[in-house]
């Protein structure tokens, strides 16, 4: 329904007046329209563009410009960036900091060109050799601090992706990651513990009031993690119902959290991992000469009762 249907049945019941109705309605028409989403969109892509085209560049022109002279020109690039932050930073605050657009995109970009810095010294001299886990660390020791002293949440979700590889890489076998047999492997367990120690630590950081924007952030990656590595486990063959345990634990825990903050995202999350393993349990413990007749009727009405779940789900986050 349109503002000028509304308008008009406010004015047919008598609620508004005409000379009421006219105003709100030259307001609406007359009131600037936001760009700030589709802005800062673009302005993203735009940073990643430049990201990747400067590397491209470099690609390139490798024989003619030399590894010296581009490590130089990524170097001072990265350094001109962190210096823009330094010098028009605002002071460190727990509760959300107000930067200035141009401020989070130099930034971004400073990250970025870090990670393009490391990776070709990694290329070109072997800065790393076969330390793997330690040219992980480094980002993720590096972002993390940077996102909170400027309040970022893009560098923050750089950082624990850099901190979930290092932990992987440090824990895991390196030749893990090159087999493919993930799901015998402790990968799954690793990622369902880090998910969770990681969730854990953002629930007690938001307890304390520091950076409670930053929860959402946390919770969005390390919450799929930990519930996709519980999917995974699951579809195995090492103590699957452990897993199933754990997966339904998660989501209970999610569910929790979205009623709590009447997220329709984390009830999604919830939802969907959810679903998938209950239909993996019911296929799984279904007769084979049961299976095409009460397989049909099962999607039928899981998924009749996932619209009603959709289009009622304010009602499933009433705080009680």
């Amino acid at each position: 329904m349109t503002y000028s249907e509304i308008l008009h049945r406010l004015t047919e019941s008598g609620t508004l007046t005409a000379a009421e109705a006219e105003s709100i309605a030259a307001y609406e028409r007359q009131r600037p329209f936001s760009l700030f989403v589709e802005l800062r969109t673009a302005l993203y892509l735009g940073v990643t563009l430049l990201s990747t085209g400067l590397g491209l560049l470099i690609y390139e022109n490798l024989d003619t410009l030399g590894h010296q002279v581009v490590v130089a020109i990524i170097a001072v690039l990265m350094a001109g960036c962190f210096a823009y932050v330094w010098r028009h930073r605002q002071p460190y605050s727990n509760t959300l900091v107000q930067n200035h657009t141009l401020f989070d995109f130099v930034l971004l970009l400073g990250c970025l060109l870090f990670l393009t810095l490391e990776g070709y010294l990694q290329f070109a001299y072997q800065a790393f050799g076969t330390r793997y886990g330690l040219a992980t660390a480094i980002p993720a020791f590096v972002f993390l601090p940077l996102a909170y002293r400027f309040d970022h949440r893009g560098v923050l979700a750089m950082g624990l992706t850099a901190l979930a590889s290092w932990v992987g890489l440090t824990i895991a076998p390196l030749d893990v990651l090159t087999s493919d047999q993930f799901r015998q492997t402790p990968l799954v367990d690793i990622a369902i513990g880090f998910g969770v120690v990681v969730m854990g630590a953002a629930l007690a950081l938001e307890n304390r009031g520091i950076k409670r924007h930053f929860t959402a952030t946390y919770l969005t990656l390390a919450g799929n993690l930990s519930l996709a590595a519980a999917l995974v486990g699951w579809f195995g063959e090492r103590a699957p119902y452990l897993y199933l345990i754990i997966l339904a634990l998660l989501c209970a825990g999610f569910v929790w959290y979205a009623r709590r903050e009447q997220s329709f995202f984390f009830l999604l999350m919830a939802l969907v991992y959810g679903y998938i393993g209950v239909t993996y349990l019911f296929f799984k413990i279904l007769p084979d000469e049961l299976l095409g007749v009460l397989g049909l009727y099962y999607f039928v009405f899981t998924c009749a009762g996932i619209v009603v779940v959709l289009f009622r789900y304010k009602w499933i986050l009433r705080k009680v």
